[in-house]
């Protein structure tokens, strides 16, 4: 993926692969540990009202995983093996942190928690944002995908921020 391809935009700019291999990796190797932070707050809500949605999210990320490694195989990345190893490393490593407090559902680690996924999610929308603003520059990248790719990115945030509010009131208001 290191070569530089010519973009369709700014006359003599070329997009540099190498910066977007590295680019696309760093948030690949994100997504492969943030998806089993999503998959520990499934089971840590398992048995509530909650559970299926968190169900959902875990599905929905692995399917993100599924369309960003496919770009980056489009795009010639040749470090992806090496990326998905790490990640998967980063992943459990982050489970097994005695100090993690995603096992919570109540208290305010528990609500500090929901908000790092949703960092997640807006991490995750960025990049997709940004990969749509060098769509025109590389018909490998696919703006329709990209923008659905995004609107659904919105759309776990604005889930994620509902289940955060909905189960706030039990974290910070005192009962009589």
């Amino acid at each position: 993926m290191s070569e530089q391809v010519e973009t369709g935009g700014t006359a003599g700019a070329r997009l540099q692969e190498d910066k977007l291999e590295a680019y696309m990796l760093g948030h690949y190797m994100g997504a492969l540990s943030g998806v089993r932070l999503f998959d520990e707050a499934a089971r840590t809500w398992a048995g509530t009202a909650y559970e299926d949605r968190f169900a959902r999210f875990v599905r929905e990320i692995q399917d993100d995983i599924g369309h960003l490694e496919a770009m980056l195989d489009r795009l010639g990345a040749t470090r992806r093996r090496a990326a998905k190893g790490l990640g998967t490393a980063t992943g459990i490593a982050s489970r097994l942190n005695p100090l993690s407090r995603i096992r919570e559902r109540t208290g305010i680690a528990a609500h500090g928690e929901l908000e790092m996924l949703q960092s997640l999610v807006v991490a995750k929308r960025s990049m997709w944002v940004t990969l749509l603003e060098l769509a025109p520059s590389d018909p490998r990248l696919d703006a329709e995908e990209l923008r659905a790719l995004e609107a659904g990115a919105a759309d776990q945030y604005d889930r994620l921020r509902a289940i955060a509010g909905e189960t706030a009131r039990d974290r910070f208001l005192a009962r009589s």
